[in-house]
């Protein structure tokens, strides 16, 4: 289960702009045949982002063979359908449905990892958010005393 802070962590723009940066690198990175994880980690592993970036290369991969074509990755500011897709459905958004060119099997393995991911930055995310409300909540008392 989930409370409120990581619901909103999930959902901060921050937290967005690094799932959307994720999916650039991780693209980059598959397309010059280098290792996703090793270019995710190093693009990634600063921010706290380490444990989630296996769950972000496995929900890539299997959109991906979901989707039967590589993802459509967008530039600058503007983001592609896929990436647009992929993000509405970490929030909870609801989508068009998704035209899919492969297996039931395959279908079923991309929604679970796309409510691992959910769950992932729910707990990770989530952690951030409560060490920092502890750490100012700590401030506060000390203000007051």
């Amino acid at each position: 289960m989930t409370d409120n802070s990581s619901l909103i962590a999930r959902q901060s723009p921050a937290a967005l702009y690094l799932f959307l940066d994720a999916m650039r690198c991780w693209g980059v990175a598959r397309r010059a045949g280098q290792p996703t994880l090793v270019r995710l980690h190093a693009r990634l592993g600063r921010h706290g982002w380490a444990q989630l970036l296996p769950a972000i290369d496995s929900l890539l991969d299997l959109s991906e063979a979901m989707l039967g074509r590589r993802l459509r990755l967008g530039r600058g500011p503007a983001l592609s359908d896929d990436e647009n897709m992929l993000i509405n459905l970490l929030q909870g958004r609801p989508i068009a449905p998704i035209v899919h060119q492969c297996s039931d099997a395959v279908a079923c393995a991309f929604c679970s990892a796309v409510r691992s991911m959910q769950i992932l930055m729910d707990m990770e995310l989530g952690r951030t958010e409560q060490k920092r409300a502890a750490s100012s909540l700590v401030a506060v008392r000390w203000a007051l005393t």
